[in-house]
């Protein structure tokens, strides 16, 4: 008896200790002096953007409002045609917005108590693009549910994409940026699934994928009355969650002991959470990082409680909606088109991404163990893995599918699809992101980087697109030249862009940049695709990363200046490793930092822009392929880089070969299938960080 109460007296006695060491350190109380600079800086935000809100808006108002402004508050039916309609796209556009914007804001805070991550928010954790896709699938093959029943299919939707995140990040114990790349991984999945629907369904979902752009233009009250009667429901849900929200903020442990339920109060926000959004997605569509923008400002300015956290994130994220909103009015008498909101958060998300980077760097957060394949040095004879790259590139060239069924064929054309050349441009693109994947991997030092993920791709797409818009203005003809030029100036900014934040920030907080300019890529197609231009046309099949416009007159071209890039690469070997192990090491073994750093950027520029003209920007194929090189045993440098080139050749042949027969007569961008095998292979990645940590 006495042993066991002697166990007992030493269980008690280490407790607190244990308890303690689990407990994570408490932030230190803001003084009077801080708390008065949080409140100034609070209101002078608020007043700016409150300032820029009424600006806009009354610029609106002079522009299309030509009655006494006592009259914008009659009811609509006392007015003529014109004014309502007038009346309408002022008054109920600008409450929804204020509405809508006021909701992700406050989901968004909701978000980032439940799991205690700032870059948490309804975009990042892919909850919106979840909603959007399951409306999108109700609306192609039942679309009476859809009707009737949107907010219920979007709610689904939502609540899915959010617990495949969720279940992602879990065995990381929530670890921040791994949930954020989960969230990363979900939203382009996602997104290829719904690419290939759309490419199915193109008439069909044609007026779908508009109102998914983020179209707040009202035509009555009714979404505005939803809206108002949501933001009442959830003030009171959230009224008895704000104590035991608090509580949690600190210690899940300590707040069990003081008797708050957890599992109970997560559950509840996590259904609050995916009933907001997804009455937000199925009333007005996608809306791209309003929520995060909010949260963003409120974490910021170090407010604390959980319920002015809620209030400020409603606020911020009410105007920084509503004046979106006015900015995308103001503009489309100017761009000649209706331009989304949606869309338009979209491309000021980049921006947004790379200021809460910048005030996010000095807090404390939680170290990534980013997932590696561990590899074990091995012979790797690399001719035989050429004699299979140019055996799959002969097989996808002979085995085809036509209307009378698999066959093989020696007739290297069939109409006007050259099946060679396409085979050749695929296996030219592989091998450059594979090479630029590797590079840029040792350069950072981060195996979770590559040019796709950190954006240098999607930048590429962006600089030629410009390219092929303004370059025309300035007198300049947008050939091939003119337009390389473009798309290398779109990467190389991005690059400098990413090297300048690795002085600043951890690696890992890198890859949001790329989620930031996926972002705008993303706004920027959904206005190519509403603009209406035929000179765009072709664009939209480029940046959906196909093969189909290689020819025989160019790919040897393509080909030539991928193997000029990869004997670039081979030479730049050595210094690259030792530059691996940190610029001060290198510095200490007489490389010359610098330039050698200046050079590597210039080659990942070239490398991506390159392949990013050829078949346009694709995603993944510059992550995994490394990550297979390692596994298969090229750990050392100067076998992974030639190993991961031949392996992307390999892949990008494979996806394009699939794309192309496997769903015959259909055809399937190479970059949708890339997307959807690498982004498989990623989530199988994540799911190994614990692996790692242990």
């Amino acid at each position: 008896m006495s042993t066991s109460s002697t166990s007992t007296d030493n269980h008690h006695k280490h407790a607190p200790t244990s308890m303690q060491s689990q407990k994570p350190p408490q932030p230190p109380k803001p003084k009077a002096a801080d708390t008065a600079a949080i409140h100034w800086q609070l209101w002078v935000m608020f007043g700016g953007l409150l300032l820029l809100v009424v600006a806009s808006s009354w610029a609106l108002l002079a522009r299309d409002w030509h009655r006494p402004l006592t009259d914008l508050l009659l009811p609509s039916m006392q007015l003529n045609m014109d004014s309502m309609v007038t009346q309408l796209t002022l008054v109920a556009t600008s409450v929804v917005a204020l509405l809508a914007g006021g909701l992700l804001g406050a989901v968004s805070i909701l978000l980032q108590q439940l799991v205690k991550n700032p870059l948490a928010s309804d975009t990042t954790l892919g909850v919106g693009v979840g909603a959007q896709l399951a409306i999108l699938v109700v609306s192609l093959f039942l679309p009476s549910l859809a009707i009737h029943g949107g907010m219920v299919v979007a709610f689904i939707g939502a609540l899915a994409s959010m617990g495949l995140v969720f279940a992602l990040a879990a065995a990381s114990r929530f670890n921040a940026l791994i949930l954020v790349l989960a969230g990363l991984v979900v939203n382009i999945l996602l997104a290829a699934l719904a690419n290939v629907l759309v490419l199915f369904f193109a008439q069909q979902s044609n007026g779908m994928m508009s109102w998914a752009a983020g179209f707040l233009t009202q035509n009555s009250w009714h979404t505005s009355m939803l809206l108002a009667l949501a933001t009442v429901v959830l003030v009171v849900a959230c009224l008895p969650l704000l104590k035991p929200l608090g509580m949690m903020s600190l210690d899940d442990f300590q707040a069990k002991r003081l008797g708050v339920p957890v599992q109970g109060i997560r559950a509840i926000v996590v259904l609050l959470v995916a009933v907001v959004t997804a009455l937000v997605v199925s009333e007005v569509g996608l809306i791209g990082f309003v929520g995060l923008g909010a949260a963003s400002m409120v974490n910021a300015l170090g407010i604390s409680a959980i319920g002015k956290r809620l209030v400020a994130a409603f606020s911020f994220g009410a105007l920084l909606l509503l004046l979106t909103s006015n900015a995308a009015l103001l503009l489309e008498p100017i761009a000649g088109m209706p331009i989304p909101a949606g869309a338009m958060t979209g491309v000021l998300g980049a921006p947004l991404i790379i200021w809460l980077i910048l005030r996010q760097r000095h807090d404390r957060i939680e170290t990534v163990v980013t997932p590696t394949i561990n590899g074990t040095q091995t012979s790797v004879r690399l001719w035989r893995w050429g004699f299979a790259v140019m055996g799959l590139l002969f097989a996808a060239s002979l085995v085809v599918q036509d209307v009378q069924g698999w066959t093989l064929s020696t007739e290297w054309a069939l109409t006007e699809q050259y099946r060679l050349p396409r085979s050749l441009s695929a296996a030219a693109t592989g091998l450059m992101l594979a090479v630029a994947g590797v590079l840029i991997q040792t350069l950072t030092r981060n195996p979770m980087a590559s040019p796709e993920v950190l954006g240098v791709s999607s930048g590429a797409a962006l600089g030629v697109i410009g390219g092929f818009l303004f370059l025309p203005m300035l007198g300049l003809s947008a050939g091939a030249g003119t337009l390389l030029g473009s798309g290398l100036t779109g990467a190389f900014a991005v690059l400098l862009l990413v090297i300048w934040l690795a002085r600043k920030v951890s690696s890992g907080y890198l890859l949001l940049v790329g989620v930031g300019i996926a972002a705008m890529m993303d706004g920027v197609m959904h206005m190519v695709k509403l603009s209406g231009d035929p000179r765009l046309e072709a664009m939209l099949s480029w940046l959906s990363g196909t093969t189909y416009s290689a020819m025989p007159s160019t790919v040897w071209y393509l080909m030539g200046i991928a193997l000029l890039l990869f004997m670039m690469s081979l030479l730049i070997i050595k210094p690259l490793r030792i530059l691996g192990l940190g610029a001060g090491v290198a510095r200490n073994l007489g490389v010359a930092v610098s330039p050698v750093t200046v050079a590597l950027l210039i080659l990942v520029a070239l490398l991506s822009t390159a392949s990013t003209l050829a078949v346009g920007p694709l995603s993944f194929v510059g992550l995994m392929v490394p990550h297979l090189a390692t596994s298969m045993g090229a750990v050392k440098l100067k076998r992974q880089l030639p190993l991961a080139a031949l392996l992307g050749a390999g892949v990008m042949v494979i996806a394009d070969w699939l794309g192309r027969y496997v769903m015959f007569p259909y055809e399937l961008p190479a970059g949708t299938i890339a997307a959807l095998i690498g982004g498989a292979y990623f989530l199988w990645l994540i799911r190994k960080v614990p692996m790692a940590a242990r």
